[in-house]
């Protein structure tokens, strides 16, 4: 190995070493001399890539990781590079096909099982094994539509595609209010303030006539940045402390303020201009979750654990309520590393999947409709709660 990848990798390796929520549970000598094993040869920056890649795995907190610089021009393009299958573990069930992307070309549909994965069955496949192979330059899938259907094989390549989604928002039967908060993925700061406050204007809109209750669907809610979310939602959480950061030596607490997400530490991270607030305060709220849910997902849902009036349905989630933070290594390539657990409002962290308050199983064919169960349920227990006025 050169000496200008032996430093990069240093670096890299110190970074993850120093500021791992799992830091004090990792024999890094040993871990080391693993990775240092795998880039004995590199003669480039770029050829230790996966050794440090190994160290994030070797890691076990299933969040950490690792993008070269050009994925993050994608990202900053407002572009994903993936096939565009999110399916939840270890069912399989396709929940969602990313528009535009390859998987939709192809004619992958939500409901399809996966079976096989690069022709390893799902079953014998950690969750991390399983995400980390969905998320790869290519897939190849044997797919089964229902439980009596046939199977197909598919194969898949990684491409570019638009990752740029807006919340949806609308007022359901027995006036109750409705917003869908897709992940937001993409890298670009205005893209943020611009989901922040497409999501209170919904807000605003549907609250014309104030509804008896509120749905926050965070079904497909797949990650990247949470602020602007809490910043959108503001109005609907309710101001004052809503979540917190947990690490080892530190604790980091969220609130809602005046259109603000911001913490003592870090300030005013996502803020929107004219913010909005109910005509009915701290309404009564069903929050809707899945597999699909993660990290910035997890961490809406997690913002509303412990609110008065609230209530969750549908299916655990992710499982990864963590919180990341990054490194730029010196050639533009960047780590997120997990750095916090997630915790509610009273405190209490979580490093797992959040159980709903109560179970439906989803049918993901029928998201959103008036045939949706999980929707159902909630329409059911809000149409229980004594109106906020």
């Amino acid at each position: 190995m050169i000496e200008e990848a032996r430093a990069y990798l240093n670096e890299a390796l110190d970074y993850i070493q120093e500021h791992s929520v799992r830091r004090e549970h990792i024999d890094w000598p040993t871990l080391r001399q693993e990775v240092f094993a795998l880039a004995a040869h590199a003669q480039t920056p770029a050829e230790t890539y996966p050794a440090i890649e190994r160290a994030l795995e070797c890691l076990d907190d299933r969040h950490s990781f690792f993008r070269t610089p050009e994925q993050l021009q994608l990202l900053d393009d407002g572009k994903l590079q993936l096939t565009g299958v999110r399916a939840g573990y270890p069912e399989g069930i396709i929940g969602m096909v990313d528009p535009g992307s390859p998987a939709e070309k192809a004619g992958v549909h939500v409901g399809e099982r996966i079976e096989t994965i690069n022709h390893q069955p799902i079953t014998a496949l950690t969750h991390a094994q399983f995400r980390k192979l969905l998320r790869g330059a290519q897939l190849d899938l044997t797919l089964r539509a229902g439980e009596q259907g046939s199977s197909r094989s598919l194969h898949l390549q990684a491409d570019a595609y638009e990752a740029t989604w807006l919340p949806q928002g609308r007022r359901l039967e027995h006036n109750i209010g409705y917003l869908a908060l897709p992940g937001l993925l993409c890298g670009e700061p205005e893209f943020d303030q611009v989901y922040a406050e497409t999501t209170q204007q919904l807000i605003r809109e549907i609250d014309s006539t104030p509804p008896r209750g509120w749905i926050i669907d965070l079904r497909r809610t797949l990650g990247g940045s949470v602020w602007p979310m809490w910043a959108g939602l503001g109005p609907v959480l309710g101001e004052g402390e809503i979540v917190s950061f947990v690490a080892p030596a530190e604790k980091v607490v969220v609130s809602f303020r005046s259109g603000q997400a911001s913490t003592e530490q870090w300030g005013v991270i996502t803020e929107v201009n004219g913010p909005y607030q109910l005509k009915r305060p701290w309404p009564a709220v069903a929050v809707l979750t899945s597999p699909l849910t993660a990290s910035a997902g997890e961490f809406a849902a997690l913002a509303f654990r412990e609110r008065p009036r609230t209530r969750s349905f549908g299916e655990p989630t992710c499982g990864v309520p963590t919180g990341n933070d990054g490194m730029q290594l010196s050639d533009g390539a960047r780590i997120a590393l997990t750095t916090h657990l997630g915790a509610d409002r009273t405190c209490r962290p979580y490093d797992d999947s959040l159980p709903p308050d109560q179970y439906v199983q989803i049918d993901w064919t029928r998201l959103g409709t008036v045939d949706d169960p999980v929707l159902q349920a909630a329409v059911c227990w809000l149409l229980t709660e004594k109106d906020s006025l």
